[in-house]
Order: structure tokens, then sequence, then C-alpha cells
């Protein structure tokens, strides 16, 4: 009878089956008795050892339920960071790309500025070209020289 501590539980075994069949050659056989001392010993190791591997399992089945959870909570604030960081760079680009166009204009502008100030004035009168009887601007030019820019 068992006492408070402990308790009896039984099974049976159908020798028809041939699982059955090779439990009982194990608990006949001397290995068995080698090892654990007797069938108590042996069922109550082999039994924990499976709820322990069944332990084992549900907490590595738990644990990588959670890392699943935590890869896509990650995933998706990633996935946030990474769209806000893009908006952010698009933002900057634009502005940039605005400064530099305004920028581009106002050299443009100086450059033409600097280039008319350059240029000569149309009020000026045009240098005589070459070949050409300067107006008498009140000095006598000799005949020599009229007669041969005249041959020219």
């Amino acid at each position: 009878m068992a006492s408070n501590d402990s308790v009896t539980v039984s099974f049976r075994l159908n020798l028809n089956r041939e699982e059955d069949r090779e439990i009982q050659r194990f608990f006949s056989g001397e290995a068995m008795k080698l090892c654990f001392g007797d069938k108590s010993k042996f069922i109550k190791s082999a039994l924990i050892r499976e709820i322990q591997g069944i332990k084992r399992e549900e907490n590595e089945n738990q644990i990588v339920c959670e890392m699943n959870t935590q890869r896509t909570v990650l995933q998706s604030s990633m996935s946030e960071e990474a769209d806000r960081v893009i908006d952010a760079v698009k933002l900057i680009v634009k502005e940039e790309a605005k400064r530099l166009v305004g920028a581009q204009i106002a050299k443009e502008k100086q450059k033409v500025s600097e280039m008319s100030e350059l240029m000569p004035e149309e009020n000026k009168e045009p240098d005589p070209c070459f070949g050409e009887v300067p107006e008498s601007s009140g000095e006598d030019v000799s005949e020599d020289v009229m007669a041969f820019l005249e041959n020219l």
C-alpha cells in the first residue's frame, strides 16, 4: 500500500505487440539490472528524461516564438526608421537642389553683368577700318599718304 508521500503507477504490457515484447525482454535481461538496478528505477529515469525533453522542447518553442515576435517588431521599426531617413534625405536633396539652382542663377546674372561692363558701349565711335580714309580731324594729311591709301 502506498503512503502519503508516494504513489504506485501500474501499466500492462500486451505481449501480442512487438513493442511491448521488446520492453518485457529488456526488463527480464541482465543489461537493465546492471544499469538501473530494478524496473522501477529504470521506468522513473526513462520517464524523467522524456519529461525533461518535452519541457526543453516547450521552452525552445516558446523562445523561438518570442524571437520571431521580436524580429517582426524589429523589422517593422527598422522599415519605419528607414522610410523616415529616406524622406529626410529626399527633403535635403530637394532643398540643396533649390539652393544650387539659386546659386547658379546668381552666378549667371553676375557673369552677364560683368560681360556687359566689358563690352564696348555703342556710343563710342567705331574704330576706322584699314584702307578707309579717316575723316578730317583738323590735321592736314599729306597727298602722298592719300595717294597710298587710294591705291590700296
